[in-house]
């Protein structure tokens, strides 16, 4: 069985980590975005 991963990245700092739902990446990504005032990315890697 295949399951995806989502790569959350920031642009403006070190911080990133890897999400079992594109759900929980976004979330991941908005939350920081919004408390750092960051850009972020978020991708699927598998």
């Amino acid at each position: 069985m295949s399951h995806s991963l989502f790569h959350v990245v920031c642009r403006d700092c070190r911080t990133e980590s890897l999400r079992p739902t594109e759900e929980e990446a976004a979330r991941v990504a908005d939350d920081h975005a919004e408390r750092a005032d960051h850009a972020v990315a978020v991708g699927r890697v598998h």
